[in-house]
Formats: C-alpha cells, sequence, structure tokens
C-alpha cells in the first residue's frame, strides 16, 4: 500500500499477460505448507530459501495482491506474528516448523546479534495490503497493537531514524543484509516513515483518532531525519551515516516512489540514473551502488560482482523506472521495464544476475515487484 500514485509503464498485452501468468505460477510453485497444514509462500521455487521470509512475502502480496488467495494473506501475517518477541521483534523468517528466526543469516552464524531493521516495517505493510484487499475491521483491530509494538522495537537514534550501533553491527534492511551499514540506516528509514503513516491511516480507518495523530507524528519525526542521507553533490541518497555512507540506487529510487523526496531531489536522482544508466542497470536489472563501486564494509565475505556487492537485480527495476517517468524520462523507462521482460522470458525471473550468471531462476519478488509497476498497454484503433 504505497504512498505515492506515480502512474505504471505500459506493456503490450501479450507480455504482460505472460507476466501476470509467470507470478502466478511462482506464486503457486513456492508455496508450501507448513508442519500444522498452514500455507507459506517461500522466496523462490527451488526452495533455497525454505522458510516463510517477512518482507519477501510483503513484497509479493504488495506485487501481486490479486494472485494470492486473502486466506494465505491472513496465514502468512499470522504465522509472522506468532513468532513476534516479548520485545516487539518480528521474525525474519518462520521456517517450516514453525520455528521463528530473528537474525539475518544462517541460524549458527547469524550476521550480528540483532535483527534487521526492516521486518516490522514489512509486516505493517503487509497488513495494510490485507487490510486493502478485504477491509475487515476486526482483522486489523485484533493486530494494531502488535503492530505498533513492532514498529516500537525497532532500534533508532536519538532523532528517529533507524539505527545500527557501530560497536555491533548487524543487518539493516534485508537486502543488504551481508553490508555492514552503521549508524543510520536509509532504507530502513524511508521503510519506518512509510509504516508509520499507514499505521495512521489504519488507525483513522477504525476511528481510533488519538492512536492516528501519534501515528503521524512518528511519521513526521522519522521524515525530519531524512536530510542527513541526502548528499547533494551527486543528489542521491546515501546508504548509512557512518560506514557504507555511499550512494544507494535502490533507497534512492525508493524515495521517490513512496513521496518521501520533493520534486527537485526527485529530478536530480533521475538525472543520476540517467547519466550513468548502463553502468547502473544490466537487461533490466539495477546495481546496489554506481558503477564500479562496492560495498565498504561487509558482514561476510561477499566476491565483487555477485550476489550484494554488486550484482544486479529485478527487485528494485520499477522503482526505478517509475522514477524515472515520474521526471520525464518516460521513453528510459519503458526501455527499462522492455529489457526486464525479455530478460525474464530468456531466463527466468532470477533473484540477481552479472554479465556471466543468473542466479536462482524462480525469484518471486523479482516477478511480483514488476507485475506492481507495469499495466496492459492499450490497444490502438484509427
Amino acid at each position: 500500500m504505497l504512498l505515492t500514485n506515480i502512474p505504471k509503464l505500459s506493456l503490450p498485452p501479450e507480455d504482460f499477460g505472460w507476466l501476470v501468468e509467470e507470478c502466478r505460477r511462482l506464486l503457486a510453485e513456492c508455496r508450501v505448507p507448513a508442519h500444522d497444514g498452514t500455507p507459506l509462500h517461500t522466496p523462490d521455487v527451488q526452495k533455497h530459501y525454505g522458510a516463510l521470509w517477512t518482507r519477501d512475502f510483503c513484497y509479493m502480496v504488495e506485487g501481486a495482491p490479486k494472485l494470492i488467495p486473502v486466506e494465505h494473506v491472513a496465514a502468512g501475517i499470522d504465522t509472522i506474528l506468532r513468532g513476534q518477541r516479548e520485545d516487539g521483534a518480528v521474525p525474519d523468517r518462520v521456517e517450516i516448523d514453525g520455528t521463528p528466526v530473528y537474525c539475518a543469516g544462517p541460524k549458527d552464524c547469524p550476521l550480528g546479534l540483532q535483527p534487521p531493521t526492516d521486518n516490522p516495517q514489512c509486516l505493517v505493510k503487509l497488513v495494510s495490503e490485507y487490510f486493502a484487499l478485504t477491509t475487515d475491521f476486526g482483522f486489523l483491530e485484533e493486530r494494531m497493537e502488535a503492530l505498533w509494538r513492532g514498529l516500537r522495537s525497532v532500534p533508532t537514534s536519538a532523532d528517529g531514524a533507524a539505527y545500527v550501533d557501530p560497536a555491533a553491527p548487524h543487518s539493516g534492511y534485508g537486502f543488504t543484509d551481508t553490508v555492514a551499514k552503521t549508524g543510520a540506516e536509509c532504507f530502513s528509514t524511508l521503510l519506518l516513515w512509510e509504516a508509520w503513516q499507514l499505521m495512521g491511516r489504519m488507525a483513522r480507518r477504525l476511528e481510533d483518532h488519538e492512536l492516528a495523530h501519534e501515528a503521524y507524528e512518528n511519521a513526521d519525526r522519522v521524515q525530519r531525519t531524512f536530510t542527513q542521507f541526502w548528499d547533494d553533490e551527486f543528489g542521491m541518497m546515501l546508504a548509512a551515516t557512518y560506514e557504507c555512507k555511499q550512494i544507494d540506487l535502490w533507497a534512492s529510487a525508493y524515495a521517490v516512489r513512496i513521496g518521501a523526496v520533493g520534486s527537485g531531489q526527485r529530478h536530480r536522482i533521475a538525472q543520476f540514473f540517467v547519466d550513468l544508466y548502463d553502468g547502473c542497470v544490466l537487461r533490466g536489472h539495477v546495481r546496489q551502488l554506481p558503477p564500479g563501486q562496492y560495498w565498504e564494509r561487509l558482514l561476510m565475505s561477499v566476491p565483487h560482482d555477485t550476489y550484494q556487492n554488486g550484482g544486479y537485480w529485478a527487485v528494485p527495476s520499477g522503482w526505478v523506472a517509475r522514477c524515472l517517468l515520474s521526471a520525464g524520462y518516460g521513453d528510459l523507462a519503458q526501455a527499462l521495464i522492455r529489457d526486464l521482460v525479455a530478460e525474464f522470458r530468456e531466463g527466468g525471473a532470477c533473484e540477481w544476475i552479472s554479465e556471466r550468471e543468473r542466479a536462482l531462476p524462480g525469484y518471486v519478488a523479482s516477478a511480483t515487484l514488476l507485475l506492481d509497476s507495469v499495466k496492459a498497454e492499450r490497444e490502438r484503433h484509427g
């Protein structure tokens, strides 16, 4: 339930139809029964990530809400909520046997000792999507307190930004969970602002005006932290304020997507992508960092030009395309989307790609987030 209404990109009807059916197939093939029979959606059809991941499930529902039965969405939400800790922490994932896992990475070798800083926000987004699908006021009211506790569990700086202690680094935003970003962390802060606004919107629908007011005040407080991430020299958002204080392509595009930056910043971000397009984008997939750059510090070894350290991903492609479109670069935005669909048709919706590699075909969020950004092109008459 994103907060802005940037138009969608147009796809030829045959490509749009193919994408819908591909998303439908992936969502069916990634589904597995939990120990108690609950249908859980794993991130990929190969079951490489054989659990229900909170943020991946969020991106599936956000991207393709009408392709997942609402009872499956509710079941996934409640599976995650059953694993919520007393301190409000939301699981990073829930295993098939029902075991909640809070920290990123393998259970026996976690990537830091604290949970990633984005799961509570993704859970709020999930419930917001479910409510938009069902207008089930009872479901929402029964879960609002847990959502609130979740957001309160996100570690924050004194001014309210999502924060990773430099003395105890751990994963921030989950799609950079191998990266040792410390200080205030941009992507999770954007998600925190978005989540508090959604909480305000949902509280208002419940006619809990006191709760809505507090949620919107929290959102305003988070928004005031955005200036520390802005790099005025390059016109982009920085990933973090201490370690890995580097230009973050994904966070910059997402800031545009959710309306977290003004018109002038939006145009500068789009211009950055235009000027460095060939190095930022490969066959419709987008790097996390500008061309030739790699993360300054990692929580585990990731070779250059692979995975989260120089690989190209489809997860942010729709955000980038709509950023370009919103700033008047419609032709380039359409080209990006066409290239991505062509790559999906040839090599599958992968987790990430490089010049030489296609990694983990059948990665569901890659396809569903693209579907969220496109519509079928109208037939031309006359």
